[in-house]
């Protein structure tokens, strides 16, 4: 089998570009729907998926039949014109989606791999030649009439790109496993949250749900709602404190940890990536492994973190501390939860740039337990092996992600090659020196 590798304008690797970017619903003489197919743009394709899907928007049939002439198919390449430009994604969905602002769909032709193109695109040569052929004064993109110009280098045989991809998309697979796993840990402890503390369901003596099976509740004046007889009404600060530990970054050793609001994940409890301190300026916040981390800036972004590690903050950030153990889910879950965020955002100042103010924040009220009570205890038990589990996700997802990263570019010019053996795929390093 041939080592060869060649060099090939994309635009041949390529067999069709699916281009919409200049359509919009009124152009076609429609409006967005509420739900229906997904329109996709540059906001959404990211080198790891998918992104920012809580603000996209949707056609209905009509506008999707007028819109897709030509349909995305499994296997398509989803690429960034502008704003950044190079970003890319594989679509291994059977999903039909509409293709809108600043996005191009490639389909390979039957000399590439589609994985392979993905990740040289991705990789540094491929970026390189990408922002080689960028163009425009204000926004720099990529025109599908430079696809002529930006050169691919890939092995010469169909069989070693796809032993070249397997290898990087298995990795990037086993990424996208673990986010949805702890997706799915968030969500349960969220649903929990909202049976024991907002819908008062919790298990009573007998293991069964307390107000639907007929607990005593009585009306509080302060929430304007009726609440378990014995709880009472508890402000966020009886809960947390607010941490105000400045931080000069040079002072930390230079692998400390590093969370900007920029690493803090829209609507989810995990941050996957973070810097380091050596990266960033100015004074900081320090933060422990499971203070709660919140983004002052636009408090309706809904940044909500824990962390899972010792480190250092943006001074916009703001860092809360549990005041005891047995409080942290609960107190993060309130935190977290779309009521809070809402009161936290019409508490926030400024109107260009509103900022949440935590003078008004630590004012939020809740209806809690005792302390110290079984309802507390075991909340927190049951919250304590989610949150474990999405803090080994995040180790493993760390490392691949370094894995990976540290294999792309060495794959790509071939320091380093992918093998099969026994129906698996093996990375071969060549003897220094050879």
């Amino acid at each position: 089998m041939s080592n060869k590798w060649k060099v090939t304008p994309l635009s041949k690797c390529l067999s069709k570009v699916i281009d919409y970017r200049g359509r919009t619903p009124k152009k076609l003489g429609h409006e967005w729907a509420q739900n229906g197919y997904k329109a996709l743009s540059a906001n959404n394709v990211k080198f790891s998926g998918l992104d920012k899907l809580d603000s996209i928007n949707y056609a209905d049939e009509e506008l999707y039949q007028k819109w897709m002439k030509e349909e995305v198919k499994r296997g398509d390449l989803l690429l960034t014109s502008e704003a950044p430009s190079g970003q890319v994604m594989l679509w291994d969905s059977d999903e039909k989606i509409v293709l809108s602002q600043r996005l191009y769909a490639l389909r390979v032709n039957s000399k590439i791999d589609a994985a392979f193109l993905k990740y040289y695109l991705q990789s540094p040569a491929g970026q390189k030649e990408i922002f080689r052929n960028n163009s425009g004064s204000t926004v720099a993109g990529i025109s599908a009439k430079t696809f002529e110009n930006i050169l691919v280098r890939h092995p010469e045989e169909k069989y070693a790109q796809q032993k070249i991809g397997d290898v990087l998309y298995s990795i990037d697979k086993k990424i996208d496993c673990n986010n949805r796993i702890n997706a799915e840990l968030e969500k349960l402890a969220k649903e929990m949250y909202e049976y024991w503390f907002v819908q008062f369901d919790f298990p009573n003596d007998l293991g069964r749900p307390y107000k639907t099976s007929g607990g005593t509740m009585a009306w509080n004046d302060v929430l304007k709602n009726k609440i378990p007889a014995d709880w009472k009404v508890t402000q966020l600060d009886d809960l947390v404190s607010i941490v105000k530990d400045g931080a000069i970054p040079e002072a930390f050793d230079a692998s400390t940890p590093y969370i900007g609001l920029e690493h803090i994940a829209r609507k989810s409890i995990a941050i996957t990536s973070w810097s380091t301190a050596d990266q960033a300026s100015s004074n900081k916040t320090a933060f422990q492994d499971g203070d709660i981390l919140f983004g002052k800036i636009r408090p309706y972004l809904h940044k909500v973190g824990l962390a899972m590690m010792d480190g250092i903050t943006s001074t916009d950030t703001i860092v809360m501390r549990p005041k005891s153990k047995e409080v942290l889910g609960l107190a993060l879950e309130t935190v977290f939860s779309d009521k809070f965020i809402k009161a936290a955002t019409h508490g926030s100042t400024g109107s260009k740039m509103p900022r949440a103010d935590w003078s008004v924040m630590k004012n939020y009220r809740i209806a809690t337990p005792e302390k110290g009570s079984p309802v507390l205890l075991s909340f927190q038990s049951f919250f304590n092996p989610l949150v474990e589990k999405i803090r080994l996700n995040i180790k493993e997802i760390r490392e691949l992600s370094t894995l990976r990263d540290w294999l792309l570019p060495l794959l790509m010019n071939g320091q380093v090659t992918a093998e099969r053996h026994d129906a698996k795929t093996h990375i071969s390093v060549p003897a220094e020196g050879t």
